[in-house]
């Protein structure tokens, strides 16, 4: 399925952002591909994209002969139902520190606890911006 494709293209890119600058177009593109997943518009030149930022971001990851994996484009046969919870709740967000670090979540294997706090703590931050 295409969109989740995307979604694995967008975990590898938060990825290299967690260890590599990003460009001044990374957000931006974050933000346009969420959209589309929300929409059920996702096309493959989006996907494209993504690995596009994510070359510019780290280009030597793209060449090298011994990857480590730390940037691939995530298995997303590996999404269990708590991340596919987080999925959902990053569709809602607007707070690029909560986008990030919930597409990193998606990508790393951690406890659900962990996913859980992230899922709460955004929940308040969107309730204390849209009260402001």
């Amino acid at each position: 399925m295409i969109e989740t494709k995307l979604w694995s293209a967008l975990i590898g890119l938060s990825k290299t952002v967690d260890s590599n600058p990003k460009t001044e177009n990374t957000d931006t593109i974050i933000i346009d591909c969420l959209q589309h997943l929300k929409n059920h518009t996702v096309t493959q030149d989006l996907i494209d994209l993504v690995h596009e930022e994510k070359d510019k971001i780290s280009p030597s990851c793209k060449t090298c002969t011994h990857p480590c994996g730390n940037t691939s484009d995530y298995d997303m046969s590996l999404i269990n139902d708590k991340k596919k919870e987080l999925m959902h709740q990053i569709l809602n967000l607007s707070d690029m520190n909560f986008i990030y670090r919930g597409l990193c979540y998606l990508g790393f294997e951690i406890d659900d606890s962990y996913i859980d706090e992230l899922i709460e703590e955004s929940k308040n931050n969107e309730k204390k911006k849209n009260s402001l």
